[in-house]
Formats: structure tokens, sequence, C-alpha cells
């Protein structure tokens, strides 16, 4: 039994004597986590196998191995090298260039005390199209909202932006368009179901016609569901199309036009920017309703940087993603040198104050559009002579020190250079004038960022 043990000694010093061991290349460092790990069929009996010999330990020590301390993991995405001003609104509305002229103003941020100064972790998610086959995706959603006729492509369409239609792309019929790109949303319209406009008591009976409006005492009863009937009809809705929402969740927003109703996508109990619509006028019909074609998928857990630290981003366009419903009700535009222009309320604009929609790549008339869960568009063209601007005519920035003693972590919208949305971490922060904005809270180096503009 002694010349078993020292044969086994023998051999095991010889096995470990194979100098240093080798490093491993990136690739297979960083591709290690997807693997399945091995795992013994008897855990019992390979511990048995050396016995009580302490050379176990020795064993264990063969197979470790040496990892080059420089070895970083590569960035999960690129962030969309979007322009400043498209990729910063969280406002219902794009807002037109004229708007961001005047006046110049330049927001310093700094953290109040009472914001924390721990960093924490948290989920990243990169939401999937549903459907591989975008015809039959069209079809189906023509389908169930009732829209006769064959699948074609949009004549705006392009391989950058591929984009189907059921019905007349004049719009003078209803119809259903489809995006196979970004979150695969979908829209549906019908013109010929519109809203009967009321006159206000200032119309008086001879001007109702011009006005275009008919008379409180002549108008008929307003046949748009509401309440519990609108939020049962938007969950079967929203269901017949792909997306379950809790009926709970569904807010109902009526009035003597007709009633709306908005579900947003949901994760880990949490309200994103990416909602389903649909509006029924007073006349009875849908009007309108659009929603998406994506599902979540986990990419894991990372690290966070502290509220306090973030508050340091919210200068930089490139750390902005879109918040959830609870958190909108102001926008900041970016000018295209990254800093800030101005802020801009819906309520200035006189814009009602309900989260807004993704727009659909066909262009509606009369209906809001939310660029904030758009795709990016595309670059402009790079053909146009450059223009100069006179660094002594450039105004000079009123310049606002505002603090920032309010953020709450939750999920944003963002976009990468290949036209992907993510959910990522974040923070949304109220500044004291009550308007808010959000922030990226993922550690450096998660995710890459394009130059600044």
């Amino acid at each position: 039994m002694s010349t078993n043990h020292d044969d086994l000694r023998n051999r095991l010093r010889s096995g470990l004597d194979r100098g240093a061991a080798p490093e491993l290349s990136a690739d297979l460092v960083s591709g290690a986590g997807d693997r399945t790990a091995p795992r013994l069929t008897n855990p019992a009996r390979g511990l048995r196998i050396a016995g009580a010999s302490a050379v176990a330990v020795a064993v264990v020590t063969v197979g470790a191995l040496v990892v080059a301390p420089s070895l970083t993991r590569a960035p999960l995405f690129t962030a969309a090298g979007a322009s400043a001003d498209t990729a910063a609104l969280g406002s219902r509305d794009a807002i037109s260039s004229d708007l961001r002229i005047a006046p110049w103003v330049e927001y310093r941020y700094t953290a109040g005390a009472s914001l924390s100064t721990q960093g924490g972790s948290g989920p990243v998610y990169q939401l999937v199209l549903d459907t591989a086959d975008p015809e039959a995706r069209t079809a189906d959603l023509a389908t169930t909202l009732g829209v006769d006729g064959a699948v074609s492509q949009a004549d705006y369409a392009d391989p950058a932006y591929p984009t189907w239609i059921v019905g007349p792309q004049d719009g003078s019929a209803a119809n259903l368009t489809f995006s196979a790109f970004g979150t695969g949303d979908w829209w549906f319209n019908d013109p010929t179901v519109a809203s009967i406009y009321i006159c206000d008591e200032s119309v008086t009976v001879e001007d109702a016609e011009s006005y275009g409006c008919m008379m409180p005492t002549d108008a008929p009863a307003n046949l748009a569901p509401t309440g519990e009937t609108a939020r049962s009809l938007a969950q079967a809705l929203f269901a017949s199309t792909g997306y379950e929402a809790d009926a709970a969740h569904i807010e109902i927003t009526a009035d003597t036009y007709g009633t709306s109703a908005n579900a947003y996508l949901t994760v880990d109990g949490i309200r994103t920017s990416l909602n389903w619509s649909a509006y029924w006028t007073n006349a009875g019909g849908l009007s309108y309703a659009y929603g998406h074609s994506v599902h979540p998928e986990a990419r894991g857990t990372f690290d966070t940087v502290s509220p306090t630290e973030a508050v340091q981003r919210l200068a930089d366009y490139r750390w902005y993603g879109s918040a959830g419903p609870e958190y909108q009700g102001g926008a900041i535009a970016y000018s295209a040198r990254g800093a800030v222009d101005d802020v801009v309320t819906l309520e200035e604009l006189g814009e009602p104050t309900e989260p807004g929609i993704e727009p659909s790549a066909e262009p509606l008339t009369d209906v809001p559009v939310d660029p904030s869960t758009a795709a990016p568009t595309p670059a402009p063209d790079d053909s146009l002579p450059p223009v100069d601007v006179d660094p002594d005519l450039a105004p000079t920035p009123e310049v606002v020190e505002v603090t920032v003693d309010n953020a709450a972590a939750t999920l944003l919208l963002m976009w990468d250079a290949d036209g992907n949305a993510w959910l990522v971490p974040g923070y949304a922060m109220q500044v004291p004038e009550g308007w808010w904005n959000a922030v990226v809270s993922l550690v450096d180096g998660v995710i890459a960022l394009p130059e600044l503009l």
C-alpha cells in the first residue's frame, strides 16, 4: 500500500511540473459564462479518489487558470449616435428646430446633499423582435383589426426601414402598417371614424357650420366606451395583437371627443416608456391603435453608479434614456454641441400631458408622435456644405444652476447603433422646477458611447 501512495505522489508531482499556466484568450474567457459547467455524475465517488491523502488539494490546483489582469468584458452594445435633440426629447411631440434657437440656456447640475453616494446593480434587457416573417405578422394584425386587402411593402419602405402595409396608403380608408425593425411597431388607422366636434359656448348657431362643429343641443350621445368597459376592450385588443396587459394598469382617459386607453410594457414591476394605445371616437368607432412586436430578454445584471455620480451625466445627452409614464411631463432639448438649450414643458407647448406614442413609419395627419421611443433617424446628408458660424456672433448662454435632490431608480429605453432597443437601469431625476430628466446609471464600460456631436 505504501508503494501505491508513493507512485500516486510521483505521478501528481510530474503532472504539476509543467511550467507556468498559459494565459487564456479574451474570447475564451468572455464566453465562459455562456457555457454549462461540468459536474460529476457521482460527486461522492469523485471525492473518494484522493482518499485521506492531502494531495487532493494539488489535484484542484492543476485545474487553476491564469487570466490576464487587464482582461475586460466587451461592451454590451454601442449606443446610437442619433441627434442630441431627438435622443433627449421625452415629451410627446417633436419640437421644431426654431424652438431650440432661443433662448440658449446652459444648465449646470449639482447633486443635492440628500442624494445617495452608494452605487448598486441593475438588470439589462434587450427588446427582441417577436417575428421573423414580417409579411405574416402584417397579415395577422390586419385580420385582427379588420383591415381587408393584400400585404405589400409600403412605398416609402427601404432596406434599412422595411415597412409593410394592408389597405390604401393615401389614408382614404382603414389601413394597417407594420415596421419590421426597431420594436416592430404597428399602426392601425381608420380615417372614416371621426369624432363629432361639439361647438363650445362661444360659437353661435349661425357660425357652427363654418366652424365644422355641432351645437351641443344637436349633437348625438357620446358613443365611445368609458371606464371599465373601455379598459376591458383595450385589454382584449392588446392581447389579440400579442401583448398581455394587466387590466388594472391600463390608463383610461375620456372627454367629449372620445376615449383613449394606454398600457405600458412592464418589466420587473416597472412601467417602461414603450406603450400600446387605442382611441375610440365619440361616434363609437376605433379610430386608431398602435403597439409593438417585441419581448424582453435578459442580458445580465451590472454595476451602477450612485445617484450623486449620475447627476454629472445629465449634461451629456449620450447618457439619456426614456423613462416610463411616472417620470414624464417635461423635456430637455439639447444643442448639437451637447449642451442644454432650453427646458420645454408640454404645458408650454399647449399640448396634453398624457404620455406619447411611437411614430409609425407612415406619416400621419394630426397624430402625435413620440421621438423618445422611435428608432434612430438616418444620418443627415453629408453632401450638404457645412455652415460657417462666426464664434463672435454666437450668443452668450444664460447659466442656470440646478440642484438635484430627487432620483428614482427605474428602467430606461435606449437604442443601439444597429437600431435595437434596450432597457437599462437608470435614474429619473426631478429638479426643483418640477420637470423630470433621466440618465443611464450603468458604470463606464458596460455600453460604448458614440462620439460627442
